[in-house]
């Protein structure tokens, strides 16, 4: 109930402040374990993918942010994964392959911070590990434009990736990095 009502004041929040166009909505599962990954251009990305979907969403955190009073509590009762950031955090990814096999969305930057100049930067493993172990579909997403009334921003959701045929097909966990890497930045330039 808490995460409805939240979703429904950021969204509102967001519409007022920004001009947002969403793309292929549709294209994220219905149901089961799915990681939605994108690329980070802003502190505003997390609720706008949260926004922008029907399902209930989890999603990583630093740690540091689970301190602020009121923000600490706020993103504990939305589904945050408390993550010690440059660390390799297991609690983190155990708890993360935990809801993915319970069927949940799990949304993931695998760059692992925002970008500093809009390009895609390499991305981490961790994304791809998790939908390994945890069984899940990997729906790529691009973040483009700027967060603001004019040029807006356009979030794009692409073509969902069957990790479970990547991985059956011989594809390794690196593998499926760069493949998803391809897909980010081709929805990028789309």
């Amino acid at each position: 109930m808490f995460y409805k009502v939240a979703k429904a004041v950021v969204k509102r929040f967001y519409h007022t402040r920004f001009k947002i166009r969403v793309i292929g909505e549709e294209r994220i599962p219905e149901s089961g374990p799915v990681v939605i990954c994108s690329n980070h251009i802003s502190e505003y990305d997390p609720p706008l993918i949260g926004i922008s979907t029907r399902r209930e969403m989890s999603f990583f955190a630093k740690t540091e942010l689970f301190k602020i009073p009121v923000l600490g509590y706020l993103i504990s009762n939305l589904n945050a994964i408390p993550v010690d950031r440059g660390k390799g955090d297991r609690q983190a990814l155990k708890k993360s392959v935990e809801a993915l096999k319970e069927g949940k969305m799990l949304t993931m930057f695998p760059e692992g911070t925002r970008t500093k100049d809009g390009r895609l930067q390499d991305l981490q493993e961790g994304a791809s590990f998790m939908a390994v172990k945890g069984g899940a579909t990997i729906v790529p997403a691009a973040i483009k434009g700027e967060y603001n009334r004019h040029k807006g921003i356009t979030l794009v959701f692409g073509k969902p990736m069957d990790v479970n045929e990547m991985t059956a097909a011989g594809m390794t966990r690196k593998d499926i990095t760069k493949e998803l890497k391809t897909q980010i930045n081709n929805l990028l330039l789309s």
